[in-house]
This record gives C-alpha cells, structure tokens and sequence, in this order.
C-alpha cells in the first residue's frame, strides 16, 4: 500500500456545521456523513450545491476548490486531510451509501487511535485501507443498473461528441427517463457529469503534460478553444493559463 501522510483527523460528533469559506485546498479533503447533512457548494468538479446526508462523502483533491455552508441540523461527519500517491481516480467527487459495516469499523479504530502516541501516523495506515475499501464500495454502489451503465459509458466517452439523445437511443429509454435516473443515483445531471470529468481530465493535462491550451482542449471534447476556456474558468474559477502556471511548476 502506498504511503499516506495524514495531516488532519477529525471525527465531529453532533455539531451544527459551520460555513468553510471558499479556497483552494492543497491535499485531500475526505469528509464522511455519519448523521444529519453538510452542504458544498462548487466544491471540486461538482456544480452547484451538493447535499450530503448520512451515508455520503465527498473527496476534493487537491488544486480544487471547497466551500461548504452553514448548516442547522446536528451532525457527525469524519473528516481527513492528507497526501498520497495511490490512484484514487476511480472515486467520486461525491458519492452515495459509502460507509459499510466495514468502513465504519475502520472508522471506529481511528477513533481508538486518537490518544496514542504517533496517532497520525497509525490513523493513515488505517485511512489506506479505508480508501480501498471505498473505492471497492462506491464501484458498484448505484442501485439502478441504467445509472451505472451510463456512467460506465460516459467515462469511456466523455470526450466524444455527446448529447442526451444519443445516450437515450444508446440505451432505449427516453431523454428524461435516463437524465432522472442518473440524476438520482449520481446527484449530477448527464451533462454535468460529462462536463466534470472533462474539467478534471483537462487540469491534468494542463499539470503534467506540455500539450497546447488548444491541444488540452481538444483532447477533452472541444473543438472551439475560446469555449473551452470560458467554461473551464467558470467551473475552475481560474483559466487554464492560470491553472497551469499555478499548479505545474512551469
């Protein structure tokens, strides 16, 4: 298992969430809801806000955007913040029904690792396995096959040309039907996941590779640059000039 270095642990036990004002975060971010709900707003690739109740979390990489708001009901939430080099590219911004028996229990040691000496250190060995048993979860966590087929597909097609029709004819339903499903188990639209996942894979372009801004647009579906550029910087709030020379060192 590759090495975590845990900055942060947290496990919040019924407090009112208190707003976190919006910047840019420079680790992991993993927040778990265990009771009531947070709200995030534009926090990583997910547009507007994103309700997360018992059984949610969400994880913002670092280079992208948290802020999450004032909230009235009593809540518990786990919260980490650390760096890693294991592949975490197949887990969410967001997802639903994460925390299993088992990731509960993982969860729990954590908690009885807190008064220890080298408590970070034994917290992120536990956090490596916590996140391998999430991203075994959240693989199949959708509950309606329709959502997880097109999900699969849009993954494997997000750079393509796509329209609402085309996933309608591709899988036989109609364009609401399809939409409301996805919408439901994913809580983006189509179109906003696609967008999410071609932000996310244009900053990697822009971080570790020399392409062209126009080649970074073009190899995440866009034809037009100047398109591009205005919806990277309304989904990145930076454009992709200024993200590259933030974040690649270059």
């Amino acid at each position: 298992m590759d090495p975590i270095k845990l900055r942060y642990y947290n496990h919040h036990f019924d407090v009112h969430p208190r707003h976190v004002g919006r910047g840019v975060v420079r680790y992991y971010d993993l927040t778990i809801v265990l009771g009531g709900a947070l709200y995030y707003v534009d926090s990583g690739v997910a547009v507007g806000t994103v309700e997360l109740k018992a059984g949610d979390f969400i994880l913002i990489r670092p280079g992208e955007y948290r802020q999450r708001l004032d909230s009235e009901p009593v809540s518990e939430y786990v919260s980490f913040n650390f760096l890693t080099d294991m592949d975490l590219s197949s887990i969410p911004t967001v997802s639903t029904d994460a925390p299993t028996a088992e990731i509960r229990a993982l969860l729990n040691a954590c908690d009885g690792f807190l008064a220890t000496d080298g408590a970070l250190d034994k917290i992120g060995y536990l956090l490596g396995a916590l996140l391998l048993t999430v991203r075994d979860t959240v693989s199949n966590a959708h509950k309606h096959p329709l959502a997880l087929e097109i999900k699969n597909h849009l993954l494997k097609h997000y750079t393509e040309k796509i329209t609402l029709e085309s996933i309608a004819e591709q899988f036989h339903f109609s364009v609401s039907y399809c939409n409301n499903v996805f919408k439901r188990e994913t809580r983006q639209t189509i179109v906003d996941f696609v967008i999410g996942e071609r932000m996310r894979k244009a900053k990697e372009l822009l971080v570790y590779t020399d392409f062209s801004l126009p080649e970074v647009a073009l190899k995440v579906g866009y034809e037009d640059y100047n398109y591009f550029s205005r919806l990277f910087k309304k989904h990145v709030r930076a454009t992709p000039t200024q993200y590259r020379a933030r974040y690649s060192g270059k």
